[in-house]
C-alpha cells in the first residue's frame, strides 16, 4: 500500500509539475488569460463569468433576452457554477475571477485523472512504476486535453476513468453498495456538468452489461440479478439528469435533430493517426486521410502498431491454412470484458450502424440523436485501448524476458514508452500552442470599460438589453447567421461588465419560437417584431463592429444614435420605437396603395396582370398553410415548384421570386432550393441555389425566401426543391418595383407577399 502511495505520489508530482510550467502564464495575474478567443470558447467563458456575477438559480439571464436559457443546455458548467456561488456568497468574494476559476479548474480537473488511471493499470497487474509512467503518458497524450481550445467542459478528463475504476471495483463484488453509491454519485456529478459524462457513463456501464450478457447467455438464470442491477445503476444518473431538467424547463420547442450526428464521428483514421503525422504527408493527396476533429482519439504509435498486428495477423488467419495464433492478443480474464465493450462503443463513435443503412434506429431510439458529436464517446476507447496496449506490451516484455532474451524485451519497452511520451508531448504542444491570449474581453474590473459610458454621460442602467451588429444567431441549426462573430465578441465584452444581457444567442437548444422572434427583429418592416411584446420600454444598446453590414443591419444602425466609438466598435442607443414606427409605417403606406390598385379577381397590381405569376396551391389541401387552404408538401425527395416560359407580353426587366418556407424541425437542415433562368436557345442565364439558412423575414414558423432576376420574354424559368419535409406555400413572381395585393377574405391576405390582416 506504501508504495503504491510513493509511486501515485511521484506521477502526481510529475504531472503538477509539468502542467505547472506548461500553464504558468495563465495564473500570473487575476485576468488570467483566455485559452480560446474564439466564438465557443469566449462563448463558454462567458457564460460561466456572466451567471456568477449577475445571475443564480436554472435560469441564464445573460443570453436571449427577456427569456434567458437554462444552465443545462448552455455549456455553463450548471453544478460547479453553483458551487463556486455558494464560495462567493459565503466564504470569499469571488464573482469577478470567472476566467481564472475556470482555467484553473480544467488545468486541475487534469490532475484528478492521474490517480484513476495508476489505479487502473494497477488493477491488470501491472508494476508500480510503469503504471505512474503510463498514467502520466496518457494523460498527456488524452483528447480531451486538446478540447482546452474552446470544448471546456470535455477537457474534465477525470471523469471515464473514474467510471471505469468504480466499475471495476463494483463488479469485483466487494462493498458493492459502496462503489453502486459512488457510481451513481459519480454519473450524476458528470451529468449535471454536462450531459454528455452521463451519456459516457451510461454508454460504458451498458456495453460492459451488454458483454456480460454475451459471455453469460448459457448462466443468465444466474446472473440476471446482476445483469439488472447494472442495468438500473446504467439509466439512474441518465434519468436523474433528464428528469430534473425536464421538470425545471420552461421551454417545450428545443431542437430534438441537432446537426453534426452523421458528420461529427470518429473513424479508423481519427483513432489510429495522429492529427499530424508523416504518412498523411506522403500519401495525403492520394488518399484522402482527413477526419473530423470532433471524432479524433489518437492512442499513440505503439497502441496502433499493436492494433495493425491484430488485423493482419486476423486478415492472414482467415485466407491462410497456416493459422497463426491469435490467442496472444486477448486481453485478459480481467480486461476483456472492458476491450469487447470499448470496442463496441467505439463503432457507435463511427455512427455505426446508423450511417451503414439503420438510421430507421433513430426514430425507435430517438435520444440518440439529440448527440450532436458522436465522436466524443470515442474518448471512452481510448482509455480502454491504451491501458490494454500498456497491458500487452508489458506482458510481452515479461514473456521476452523469461524465454532469455532481454535485449529484445528491453528495446521493445524502451521503443514503446518513448513514443509514447514522443506522442503525448506532441498532443501537449498542440493542445496548447496559441491558447495563451491576453484576456482583453472578460477582465476582472469593470473600471476601465465603463469610462467610455461615464465619457460619454450615458449610464448602463438607461438601457434593457444589448443588440450587435452585424446581426449573428442561431435556431436549432435550422437557421444560421455567422456575419457578425467579431460582434458577438465584443457584445460579450460589454455584457459582462455592464451586467445588460444579450438579445441573441448561440445555445443550440435554444427554442425555437425564442430563437425566431430575435432573428425576426432584423426582418422586413412589413412583420411585426413579436419580441418587442415581451420587452419593457427601455432602449437597447446597439454594439456594431466594422464587419459588413447587410441592407437591414445599415437601416437599423442608421437608426440609432451614437454615443460612443473607437476603431473598432460603435456604441449607440436604439430605440424599441424604431421598430413599432417602421411597421406602422409600412401598414400606412400599404392602405394608401391599396385602393388605387387594378383588380385582377383577387389579385390588385399597378402592373401588368400578364407580368404577374401566383400559385397558391389551394388544389393541394393540407392542414399546414402559410395563406388559404392549400400548400406544397413533400416527405422527401425533389420537386419542381415552378416551370414556365415567359410569354411575349411580359414586361421586360427586373423581377422579384419570393415564396414562403416552412422551418420543419424533423430535420435540422433547410430545403434546397434552385433557381434557374435559361434563354430562349437553352442557354443558362442565371442559376443560384437560394439563400434559405440566413433569413429574417420570419412569420410564425415560415421564412420569406426571395431572389432579384432579369427576365425577358422567351426566358424559361424554373424553381426546383429538394430535401425531406419540404412545405412551400405563395408563389410571388412580380415586377421589382412593383405592387401586387391577393386578397383572402376571411384569412391572411398578401401585400408583395409579405402577410397582412387576419
Amino acid at each position: 500500500m506504501k508504495k503504491n502511495v510513493s509511486a501515485l505520489t511521484s506521477s502526481l508530482i510529475v504531472s503538477a509539475l509539468i502542467l505547472f510550467f506548461l500553464f504558468k502564464p495563465a495564473f500570473q495575474t487575476p485576468d488570467s488569460v483566455l485559452f480560446s478567443k474564439h466564438e465557443d470558447g469566449l462563448k463558454n467563458y462567458f457564460n460561466f463569468s456572466y451567471y456568477l456575477k449577475y445571475d443564480g438559480g436554472i435560469r441564464h439571464d445573460g443570453i436571449n433576452y427577456p427569456y434567458g436559457d437554462h444552465l443545462q443546455y448552455i455549456n455553463s458548467h450548471p453544478l460547479y457554477v453553483q458551487i463556486v456561488k455558494f464560495v462567493d456568497a459565503k466564504i470569499y468574494p469571488v464573482s469577478s475571477y470567472g476566467v481564472f476559476i475556470l482555467n484553473l479548474t480544467m488545468v486541475i480537473s487534469l490532475l484528478l485523472a492521474i490517480p484513476f488511471l495508476f489505479l487502473i493499470l494497477r488493477k491488470f497487474a501491472l508494476p508500480r512504476w510503469y503504471a505512474a509512467l503510463m498514467a502520466v503518458t496518457l494523460l498527456f497524450l488524452s483528447p480531451q486535453f486538446l478540447r482546452i481550445h474552446g470544448h471546456f467542459e470535455m477537457v474534465y478528463a477525470f471523469f471515464i476513468p473514474m467510471y471505469w475504476y468504480f466499475l471495476i471495483r463494483w463488479r469485483e463484488g466487494k462493498k458493492r453498495w459502496l462503489w453502486s453509491v459512488l457510481l451513481v454519485a459519480g454519473g450524476l456529478v458528470g451529468g449535471f456538468t454536462s450531459a454528455y459524462y452521463a451519456s459516457f457513463y451510461a454508454i460504458l456501464l451498458l456495453g460492459v452489461l451488454f458483454v456480460e450478457l454475451w459471455n453469460q447467455r448459457k448462466n443468465l438464470k444466474n446472473y440476471w440479478k446482476t445483469g439488472l442491477s447494472l442495468f438500473i445503476l446504467a439509466i439512474f444518473p441518465l434519468l436523474v439528469v433528464k428528469g430534473v431538467v425536464s421538470a425545471t424547463d420552461w421551454v417545450s420547442d428545443r431542437p430534438n435533430n441537432p446537426y453534426g450526428f452523421d458528420v461529427y464521428h470518429a473513424e479508423f483514421l481519427s483513432v489510429f493517426l495522429p492529427l499530424v503525422s508523416p504518412l498523411k504527408m506522403l500519401i495525403g493527396n492520394v488518399v484522402d486521410m482527413d477526419f473530423e476533429w470532433e471524432g479524433r482519439a489518437y492512442v499513440g504509435l505503439p497502441a496502433t502498431l499493436l492494433a495493425v498486428s491484430v488485423f493482419i495477423t486476423a486478415w492472414f488467419n482467415l485466407f491462410s491454412n497456416k493459422k497463426v495464433r491469435f490467442r496472444m492478443y486477448r486481453p485478459s480474464k480481467q480486461m476483456e470484458v472492458y476491450f469487447y465493450a470499448a470496442i463496441l462503443i467505439l463503432l457507435f463513435s463511427m455512427c455505426i450502424p446508423f450511417k451503414y443503412g439503420f438510421g430507421f434506429l433513430l426514430e425507435i431510439i430517438p435520444p440518440v440523436k439529440q448527440f450532436r458529436a458522436l465522436g466524443r464517446f470515442a474518448f471512452i476507447f481510448y482509455y480502454v485501448f491504451t491501458v490494454y496496449a500498456a497491458w500487452f506490451i508489458y506482458r510481452l516484455f515479461r514473456f521476452l524476458k523469461q524465454k532469455k532474451q532481454p535485449l529484445p524485451a528491453t528495446l521493445i519497452l524502451i521503443f514503446a514508452l518513448s513514443y509514447w511520451a514522443i506522442d503525448a508531448g506532441t498532443n501537449t504542444r498542440l493542445s496548447t500552442n496559441g491558447i495563451f491570449n491576453t484576456n482583453d474581453r472578460l477582465e476582472v474590473s469593470n473600471e476601465k470599460y465603463l469610462t467610455r459610458f461615464k465619457e460619454a454621460g450615458v449610464n448602463p442602467e438607461e438601457f434593457q438589453a444589448i443588440l450587435f451588429l452585424p446581426f449573428s444567431s442561431t435556431c436549432g441549426d435550422k437557421l444560421l447567421f455567422e456575419n457578425g462573430m467579431e460582434a458577438f465578441g465584443y457584445a460579450m465584452q460589454c455584457a459582462h461588465h455592464t451586467g445588460l444581457p444579450l438579445v441573441q444567442s448561440f445555445s443550440p437548444r435554444l427554442s425555437f419560437t425564442q430563437a425566431l422572434s430575435s432573428i425576426q427583429l432584423l426582418a422586413n418592416p412589413a412583420i411585426q417584431k413579436t419580441r418587442l411584446d415581451d420587452m419593457n420600454e427601455k432602449p437597447l444598446l446597439l454594439v456594431s463592429s466594422n464587419e459588413k453590414m447587410n441592407e437591414q443591419e445599415r437601416w437599423l444602425f442608421s437608426n440609432a444614435e451614437v454615443f460612443w466609438q473607437n476603431e473598432e466598435i460603435t456604441l449607440s442607443k436604439i430605440q424599441l420605437d424604431v421598430f413599432h414606427e417602421s411597421h406602422e409605417n409600412w401598414l400606412k403606406k400599404t392602405e394608401s396603395i391599396i385602393p388605387n390598385l387594378n383588380q385582377h379577381e383577387t389579385i390588385y397590381t399597378d402592373t401588368e396582370i400578364s407580368s404577374v405569376v401566383y400559385l397558391n396551391f389551394d388544389e393541394q389541401k393540407e392542414q399546414l398553410t402559410f395563406s388559404g387552404e392549400g400548400a406544397f408538401f413533400m416527405k422527401r425527395g425533389k420537386a419542381e415548384l415552378l416551370n414556365q416560359i415567359i410569354p411575349h407580353n411580359f414586361l421586360p426587366g427586373e423581377y422579384e421570386l419570393s415564396f414562403w418556407l416552412y422551418l420543419d424541425t424533423r430535420r435540422y437542415n433547410m430545403p434546397r432550393a434552385i433557381l434557374t433562368v435559361t434563354d430562349g436557345t437553352g442557354k443558362t442565364i442565371h442559376e443560384k441555389q437560394l439563400n434559405t439558412r440566413s433569413v429574417n423575414d420570419v412569420y410564425q414558423q415560415w421564412i420569406r425566401v426571395s431572389e432579384t432576376i432579369e427576365l425577358q420574354p422567351e426566358y424559361q424559368i424554373s424553381l426546383n426543391i429538394r430535401r425531406h419535409f419540404v412545405t412551400v406555400d405563395d408563389i410571388l413572381l412580380k415586377p421589382l418595383h412593383s405592387n401586387v395585393y391577393i386578397k383572402k377574405p376571411g384569412g391572411l391576405s398578401l401585400f408583395n407577399n409579405f402577410p397582412i390582416g387576419e
